[in-house]
């Protein structure tokens, strides 16, 4: 009966502290003054623990549970203590709680905190050792199961199916089981919950669908979650509905559909009587970039630029104080300068005047000659005035040109990053992968692309000419005519081909002398992830491949042909298709990182020295491969100026 008493308080306090407020803070003192025995006040400590942060309250409710020895009370109170380290990030002193607790209720048969503890620890571990966490979630799921609580099934089953999804940590990425975890928790939730806890469920589910290739099956998983939001009104889940939809039929070309949902987000975001200005804005960058595919511009124009006013907004919160002091900072020194300026003046009149009176008395006949020289001073000082007045306003003029000009770049950044595909999209499709990207300038001439069909990646490492905002451009005409080329062909050496013809299109060029001769380098791949058969071809850029446990580098080159420029219209490339086992690795790169110049003696570190520093770092993970190339080349070029854009992908299998 005792122990039931503690369960019912359990859930009290539980259920109590997201309605935290200090006046209820204040009655728990003073209830915890009055308190008729030990128990009650064991629960009390409990609650001002967790409403107020309090450690010692946490420490008090122990010390009484102890003294009443109180297996169950003692149990709840290590718990909550480890809860307080868990609020406050000190995960260390969390688990170390979470484990004495755990102990306590497995030897006191306390079922309903043993669930709750398993979760937490599972939480803990997340983030870095997925393992572990899912060894937790699968004890926590195992006691609501004996429990008979299915709500709380449905979230363990969600929690396993985002470690064995890749969502948390670094575990290797096994869609099927996602799947079967997620499906388990909808259908729970579709029976018992909420409709919020049954769209996260649809959410979920269709993120595997779709990256494993099944849109329509995605697709469905949406509308249905869209109707649901529709129905209950939640206008967050709506605008992230449609948004999914409308991206979906945006990939797929049909942009009338894309804009139908597009929209309909649009309007439920701007009828809030508080916009949201973050989401307003992935909203009106959707439109513009759909708008600007059915080639209405003037649309797609507007919604860009309202995305820009949203960011701006954005930006605008955080910087507005400072903007307000700076400007009246500003003001004052003008001022200020103003008034020494006005009284220097004046000294310099009353010494004027009284030179003149002195020399008018003591010397009348060189009268007329102080005064032509005062003349002479005051003509030179007005024409200085007016040069000064001229510079200041021509600086002002080249200060607002460099703005305008410099703005206009970080706006082509925004274009440019938009372009480029999410690297959490690569990983996903490659686990053991990493993109070092180092722009010269704000924006780069250098981009990656990444396109996925089915069990076929495609990755690209591209050099355009230049750098800079020509670079840009040509990287957002190169970006486009990939896609463009990846819906009517897989083959690299073909996809090339039709690069090569659509960049030449896109830019009309000739043999005339006054087209332009701009092209691209580039090393494009399919990759074949069931049979690890990698296909590749080239322009000026070559693939690298090394073997597992192999001490060389296999090179094969690419066909020394640019993209565009003054290549033939009817210009081929080779594909070359090469078997690969699991552990090899690949690399494709632009010359950016091997022309650099610097190190003790400042020469260019040349592709011999790249490739011994590849050999060198094969037994580390991808990601630590980025890291040692970043710091390298850092340290390498050291005070001297990056002369390129850089650009280095690496694959393992």
């Amino acid at each position: 009966m005792k122990k039931r008493i503690f369960y019912f308080l359990f859930l009290c306090l539980y259920s109590f502290s997201s309605f935290a407020q200090l006046s209820r803070l204040d009655s728990l003192k003073r209830q915890l003054a009055t308190a008729p025995d030990d128990t009650n006040k064991i629960v009390l400590y409990l609650k001002v623990c967790m409403l107020a942060d309090s450690l010692p309250c946490g420490e008090e409710a122990l010390k009484l549970a102890k003294k009443l020895d109180s297996k169950e009370g003692i149990a709840i109170s290590v718990m909550t203590i480890g809860d307080f380290h868990y609020r406050k990030q000190q995960y260390d002193k969390a688990l170390e709680y979470y484990a004495k607790a755990t102990k306590l209720c497995e030897a006191g048969g306390f079922k309903d905190y043993l669930a709750r503890l398993y979760m937490h620890i599972g939480y803990i571990y997340r983030p870095n050792e997925p393992n572990i966490a899912l060894e937790y979630y699968e004890k926590s799921l195992q006691v609501v199961n004996e429990l008979k609580d299915e709500l709380s099934a449905s979230y363990m089953l969600s929690a396993i199916g985002n470690v064995y999804e890749g969502t948390y940590g670094t575990k290797t990425y096994n869609g099927h089981n996602a799947l079967e975890y997620y499906e388990k928790s909808l259908e729970i939730r579709e029976r018992l919950g909420s409709p919020e806890e049954i769209a996260a469920s649809l959410n979920e589910t269709s993120r595997i669908y779709e990256q494993s290739g099944n849109v329509e099956k995605a697709a469905s998983f949406w509308q249905k979650g869209l109707s649901i939001a529709e129905k209950i009104g939640s206008g967050n889940n709506i605008v992230y509905f449609c948004n999914l939809i409308g991206q979906s039929h945006y990939r797929k070309g049909d942009y009338s559909k894309a804009l139908e949902y597009q929209q309909k987000a649009y309007k439920v975001v701007s009828a809030n009587k508080v916009i949201d200005y973050t989401i307003m804005s992935e909203v009106a960058y959707a439109l513009a970039l759909t708008y600007s595919k059915q080639e209405d511009y003037k649309k797609a124009t507007e919604y860009y630029e309202l995305y820009n006013a949203c960011n701006d907004t954005l930006r605008a919160r955080t910087d507005n104080v400072s903007l307000v002091n700076l400007k009246h900072t500003l003001a004052t020194e003008r001022e200020q300068e103003h008034l020494l300026l006005k009284d220097a003046e004046i000294e310099k009149q009353k010494a004027i005047v009284e030179t003149q009176i002195v020399l008018r008395n003591a010397f009348l006949i060189g009268l007329g000659l102080v005064i032509a020289l005062v003349v002479f001073i005051l003509r030179g000082y007005r024409q200085k005035q007016k040069a000064n007045q001229k510079l200041e306003g021509a600086y002002k003029i080249i200060e607002e040109k460099t703005k305008a000009i410099t703005d206009s770049i970080r706006y082509a950044l925004r274009i440019q990053r938009a372009s480029l595909p999410h690297r959490s999209e690569i990983w996903a499709a490659l686990q053991q992968s990493f993109v070092l990207y180092i722009p010269k300038d704000i924006v780069s001439g250098d981009f990656y692309w990444f396109n996925k069909s089915s069990s076929t990646v495609f990755l690209a490492a591209v050099d355009c000419t230049g750098h800079g905002v020509p670079g840009a451009f040509m990287s957002i005409v190169g970006s486009e005519r990939l896609n463009d080329a990846a819906e009517v062909e897989n083959d690299p050496g073909k996809m090339l081909a039709l690069l090569n013809k659509g960049i030449k299109r896109s830019l009309r060029q000739s043999e005339h002398a006054e087209s332009t001769r701009d092209g691209m380098d580039i090393a494009l791949c399919s990759i074949d992830l069931d049979n690890y058969r990698l296909s590749y071809a080239g322009a000026n850029r070559p693939l690298w491949i090394i073997r597992k446990d192999s001490n060389t580098i296999e090179e094969i080159k690419a066909t020394k042909m640019a993209i565009g420029g003054l290549t033939r219209d009817d210009q081929s490339f080779d594909t070359h298709t090469v078997q690969l086992q699991k552990g090899d690795n690949f690399y494709i790169f632009t010359d950016g990182y091997m022309d650099q110049f610097g190190g003790p003696e400042g020469k260019k570190m040349t592709t011999k020295r790249f490739k011994e520093i590849l050999l060198s770092i094969q037994d580390r993970t991808m990601q630590d491969q980025r890291k040692y190339l970043t710091t390298f080349a850092e340290s390498w070029k050291g005070n001297l100026e990056q002369v390129d854009d850089i650009l280095v992908m690496g694959v393992k299998l």
